[in-house]
């Protein structure tokens, strides 16, 4: 039977928190000492305690990024993302082990043709109760397609997004017809026929992009329910992020509220600032910097969402993606990481977040928790149970 609540969308305003998961020994650092200290991620009871935890304290979500080729050999000896549980394979371990909480996979359009993403994801819906979310990538890395044998070459970065957002209708066609026949008859896909059951229990399931560039944020403005990016330092571009978005969604004719920005934001915490700290510190003495030089290669060489938040010394860049993958990292205790938050909110009008943690031991995840209280305080956050656990 089907395990859980149904997440329905609450287009409010709200504060919505979701967690980057545990699908590596380390995802979000490279660092060697802090794999070793985070829960072993193939150990099947520790992540269904993770899950439960995280559920527990407050999360809207989880988010499982996923990938089909290595970022390494660096990476390979620090368990930074590799091995790399598989998003699919293990979602359904979190979704077994919690009521609630929604968990968000990622399926890349280029390499999973429509009815393949929409018959994962009905099942993956319904196995949870509806709460399910997809991750849309485009998916479009040369060495990925190498090794997944497709051989059309690679095209421009508006291309993609146009053949992205194609795949997306063509999913969400089949969805919508529940069984019926689809004729779906486009520039890039052409489906025809009747797809097995079972449908999705949402309707349709939450989506979420990643990406800053125009055309991207015209695909979020234009169907996705989040927009997941990581958040500079700088108030000033997250703030213009924020109103871009909001403005091409009300060209949309969606109200900017139906669309939330989860912002991703490195989290360290601490039973005191200074104990955080000294936390923080240890992290960053703790990097491996070969490892984080091979990200920094990879991602400003490939993500026009990298290129567009990053400059400077290449090895001040790597230094900064080694620790949450360069997003801006909260620092303190409870107290004090609310108050960042609510900073943050008023400078800039972001009201969602996706916290990439370093460590994720019970107590650290305890410790973010402790946080809500603060927010919920404030008036900005209202506990998930309280608005019928909705997206």
């Amino acid at each position: 039977m089907p395990q859980g609540t149904l997440k329905p969308r609450l287009a409010d305003d709200r504060m919505r928190f979701g967690l980057m998961w545990l699908s590596s020994p380390t995802p979000t650092t490279t660092s060697k000492e802090v794999a070793d200290l985070n829960p072993d991620p193939f150990d099947v009871d520790a992540q269904m305690d993770l899950a439960r935890r995280v559920e527990d304290a407050g999360f809207d979500y989880v988010f499982f990024a996923d990938g089909y080729i290595p970022h390494g050999e660096n990476s390979w000896r620090i368990g930074h993302a590799e091995p790399h549980m598989s998003a699919p394979v293990f979602a359904p371990v979190v979704m077994a082990a919690t009521r609630h909480i929604g968990v968000v996979t990622t399926f890349h359009t280029r390499y999973f043709p429509p009815a393949v993403i929409a018959r994962l994801g009905a099942n993956l819906d319904v196995l949870s109760g509806g709460r399910w979310g997809w991750n849309i990538v485009p998916g479009w890395k040369p060495d990925e397609l190498s090794l997944l044998g497709i051989t059309v070459p690679d095209s421009s970065h508006e291309t993609r997004y146009a053949t992205t957002a194609e795949a997306v209708e063509a999913v969400k066609r089949l969805w919508a017809a529940r069984g019926g026949q689809v004729d779906f008859e486009g520039e890039f896909f052409r489906l025809h026929g009747k797809m097995i059951s079972p449908h999705p229990v949402q309707d349709p399931p939450c989506l979420f992009n990643a990406g800053v560039s125009p055309v991207a944020q015209e695909l979020i403005a234009d169907t996705c329910d989040f927009a997941f990016t990581p958040l500079p330092d700088d108030y000033a571009k997250m703030r213009a992020m924020v109103e871009s978005l909001a403005e091409r969604t009300e060209r949309h004719g969606r109200s900017p509220l139906e669309v939330n920005m989860a912002g991703a934001t490195g989290i360290i915490l601490g039973r005191s600032d200074r104990e955080a700290q000294e936390k923080y510190d240890w992290v960053r003495e703790s990097l491996d910097m070969d490892c984080a030089r091979d990200i920094a290669t990879e991602l400003m060489g490939g993500s026009e969402t990298y290129k567009a938040n990053y400059e400077g010394e290449f090895d001040d860049v790597a230094r900064t993606l080694g620790i949450a993958c360069g997003s801006k990292v909260l620092v303190g205790s409870p107290s004090t990481v609310a108050e960042q938050i609510l900073d943050m909110h008023r400078e800039t009008g972001i009201r969602g977040f996706m916290f990439l943690p370093s460590l994720y031991a019970a107590q650290d995840i305890e410790l973010i928790g402790q946080v809500f209280p603060y927010l919920e305080k404030a008036d900005v956050w209202t506990p998930p149970a309280e608005r019928g656990w909705s997206w």
